[in-house]
């Protein structure tokens, strides 16, 4: 046997460990797949100014990015994104959601969005910390 460390893996490396892992995986969740997930805002140009994406993997909403232009920060922008990517991951049959953010982005927003806080790393990647944080997907904020 040959143990080979890379800092460059080809994707045909990554697919051969992702593969054997998702057939094992499936004898124990069937096959649920990830199904990606994307919400933008353009301007009147066509230009992205906000956008957010992620994917759904069962019942649960996953969100990978969410960024809004400086100069529309604060108007609710994020917000929306936010609604709309939680009413298609409703439609999907998802339950809950969540969200990984740094000390020096948007807990506070998140929270506002009704997230909870679950878990915390420090030191991340040095000086910060990672936030990790859920929510149960509801219609209006309202139980069913």
């Amino acid at each position: 046997m040959q143990l080979i460390v890379t800092p460059a893996p080809s994707e045909m490396d990554i697919e051969e460990i992702r593969q054997p892992l998702f057939k094992f995986n499936r004898q124990y969740i069937g096959n649920i797949d990830r199904m990606p997930l994307a919400v933008f805002f353009l301007n009147d140009a066509g230009a992205k100014v906000a956008g957010l994406t992620g994917s759904t993997f069962g019942n649960w909403l996953n969100i990978d990015y969410l960024w809004v232009a400086d100069t529309l920060r604060g108007e609710g922008i994020g917000g929306k994104l936010m609604n709309a990517a939680e009413r298609e991951a409703m439609v999907r049959g998802c339950l809950y959601a969540r969200v990984e953010t740094l000390s020096f982005q948007a807990r506070p927003f998140y929270e506002k969005q009704g997230y909870q806080l679950q878990m915390t790393l420090n030191e991340i990647p040095e000086h910060h910390q990672w936030y990790f944080l859920t929510k149960e997907l509801t219609i209006r904020g309202t139980a069913g």
